[in-house]
């Protein structure tokens, strides 16, 4: 099976969510209406920061070095 960076950032993208789901779950009535919607805005911010930062960072070992690119992703899916 072939397993694309698409594939494994979407991955991610469903963890994250997922997560973001049992955070709002957490809180009573008063923190679903103004704590989590702040948290979650702030870790959505956060998460997409770095994945746009590891997203550049594949892009430029799959430019560049190919081997350590494919070495990654196969790392990558493990993890995942």
């Amino acid at each position: 099976m072939k397993t694309t960076l698409l594939e494994i950032l979407w991955k991610k993208e469903l963890i994250h969510w997922r997560r973001m789901k049992q955070v709002f779950g957490k809180f009573n009535w008063f923190g679903k209406l103004i704590i989590a919607p702040l948290v979650v805005i702030l870790v959505t911010l956060t998460h997409y920061a770095f994945a746009l930062m590891h997203t550049m960072f594949e892009l430029c070992l799959y430019a560049f070095a190919r081997q350590a690119f494919k070495y990654n992703l196969q790392k990558l899916a493990l993890k995942v």
